[in-house]
């Protein structure tokens, strides 16, 4: 349906400024609400479903909308109205700026058409600093739209810290866009921008899911679940469990993973996406407790994190649910020496080259026209969220492929890809 409704959009023409001009101030501008709140509709669906979203691209020249209210449009009007510094459209305009700058990134058409990418406005090289343009972007929303507003108002509120967080999800993207072709290693430095575009990530979700102001929408952020920060920041902590940011980010990952639990009305402790990704996050954690070990103060005690605790409970609760004691059945318990992390057992690994193809992608889990089983990952994060699929750009190298249990996944999706 949706990929009807851009086809149908695209005949009536209102992606061309050539066509809207020759409609009525008050329709054209309402034909470039919907045209934007089409695209960005479908570039989030495209994320989700690991398509190369083709969109989203600088092949049309709609404009962004006007920031002003309903009321200040009316058919009469012979001229654009002025922006506004306070509209009741602002969340809506703000997003679309957001996207116009996306579409025209070298980042972004690298990946869904590389051979737009002549036509980029930020072109990708050595002499240009990383994320000036997305500096600048941030340093102009800010003084023109964030400045007068009022954060006590739930849509100003949401408008702001949804922007930030998806200003250093475009960050993130981009830094390792930049460096995606580089033969040398990365610099200290550049880790660390990478990991604090992540946490920056993580902090504006927890900021929007914690707050009254925001019961109404939280609907819309379950939609943005930023996966790719827990990803970056996982890798990292692991990689360098002595750095900058290591105690910090495991206390940031645990106020985010509270929060978006919190609205699920029953566990899936069992679920094939806890029993995937806990490997990776205890693996990081052991690797933190070595370091702390080798440099602790006597009488210094380390407390393991919430979210450490959380998916301890989880991996003890699923493998006493699907390998019960030999007292309990009269059999044999064959993977009673199966012993992982911290002494639980962990799914048998199955080699990389038998996954589903895309998963690494995206961390997709599913096949591309099918839909994902709502309770899959309930453990990790709301039933109506979904997994941000731009992982083409993050650095998975270092992740332990051998934790993530592809033949977990093949058995939960098969009963679903088969209704379909």
């Amino acid at each position: 349906m949706l990929g009807l409704t851009v086809r149908i959009a695209q005949r009536m023409g209102i992606q061309s400024e050539s066509t809207l001009a020759q409609c009525t101030i008050l329709e054209a501008e309402m034909r470039r609400r919907l045209w934007w709140a089409i695209v960005l509709f479908d570039a989030r669906i495209g994320e989700r479903t690991q398509s190369k979203t083709v969109t989203l691209d600088p092949s049309w020249d709609c404009m962004v909308p006007r920031n002003v209210s309903d009321s200040d449009l009316r058919p009469e009007m012979k001229t654009r109205p002025a922006n506004q510094a306070r509209s009741e459209a602002l969340f809506a305009i703000v997003r679309s700026e957001l996207g116009d700058y996306v579409r025209h990134s070298s980042s972004h058409l690298d990946f869904s058409n590389p051979v737009l990418k002549p036509l980029a406005r930020n072109p990708q090289n050595g002499s240009n600093q990383e994320g000036s343009g997305l500096v600048k972007l941030e340093e102009t929303i800010e003084e023109q739209h964030f400045k007068s507003l009022d954060p006590e108002n739930p849509i100003h509120f949401m408008t702001i810290w949804t922007t930030r967080g998806h200003l250093a999800k475009y960050r993130l993207l981009d830094h390792h866009a930049r460096l995606s072709n580089s033969s040398a290693g990365k610099t200290e430095v550049q880790r660390d921008a990478a990991t604090s575009y992540a946490l920056r990530m993580l902090e504006c979700d927890t900021k929007i899911m914690t707050s009254p102001l925001t019961q109404g929408f939280r609907w819309f952020n379950r939609f943005y679940f930023p996966f790719p920060a827990y990803i970056q920041i996982i890798q990292d902590v692991r990689r360098r469990p002595h750095g900058e940011f290591a105690r910090r980010a495991w206390e940031i990952m645990s106020d985010n993973y509270e929060v978006v639990s919190m609205p699920r009305s029953k566990s899936r402790d069992d679920s094939p996406f806890v029993q995937m990704m806990a490997g990776i996050f205890l693996q990081a954690w052991e690797a933190f407790e070595a370091a702390f070990a080798e440099q602790r103060l006597p009488g210094e005690i380390l407390t393991p994190p919430r979210i450490v605790v959380r998916l301890r409970q989880a991996l003890a609760k699923a493998a006493g649910h699907h390998h019960p004691s030999a007292s309990q059945t009269g059999q044999p318990n064959t993977m009673g020496d199966m012993q992982g992390i911290s002494g639980l057992p962990t799914p048998m690994p199955t080699p990389i080259s038998y996954a589903p193809q895309g998963m690494i992608h995206g961390i997709g889990m599913q096949d591309h026209h099918a839909p994902m089983p709502e309770d899959m990952y309930s453990e990790f994060v709301p039933a109506d969220a979904f997994l941000d699929a731009e992982m083409h750009q993050l650095d998975l190298a270092h992740l332990d492929m051998d934790q993530l249990d592809w033949a977990a996944f093949d058995a939960q999706l098969g009963p679903s890809l088969s209704q379909n």
